[in-house]
């Protein structure tokens, strides 16, 4: 089984967000220290759980989202994930081959100071679920 779906469905809601610059980019670059902020990088994972099949396959596509939305500051930082919940949360993308539920929102710590590129910015880092079945 291939997770290509649910990565497919959490990147293209995001980056059919005006303005919004999404990471990796369609050539898979990640951001520098000197990539204009703000910006937003998505890790997505897909696990496949037991599905509602009579044969107990696991046919459930369950993927998380690991969306960080980085600005200058916390509000920056905080304004950023606004955006990314107003593409993301309740929506039911189109999944070739999958029926899918809609978006949910998982976790939401605070903002926080990071300098891993080299610069100090601010990540605000929120957890999205997006299941789905055969379909």
């Amino acid at each position: 089984m291939s997770d290509d779906p649910h990565a497919v469905a959490f990147l293209s809601l995001l980056r059919g967000v005006a303005g919004l610059r999404v990471f990796p980019d369609e050539q898979g670059n990640t951001p520098t220290a000197t990539t204009p902020l703000p910006y937003v990088v998505a890790w997505i994972s897909v696990r496949y759980d037991l599905g509602p099949t009579i044969e107990g396959r696991s046919s459930r596509g369950v993927a998380t989202a690991t969306v960080h939305s980085v600005g200058a500051n916390d509000t920056a930082a905080r304004i950023t994930a606004g955006k990314v919940r107003a593409a993301l949360l309740d929506v039911v993308p189109t999944m070739p081959g999958r029926k899918p539920y809609p978006i949910r929102h998982d976790d939401s710590p605070p903002a926080r100071p990071d300098e891993s590129t080299g610069r100090r910015v601010f990540d605000q880092i929120d957890l999205y679920r997006l299941e789905s079945l055969p379909g």
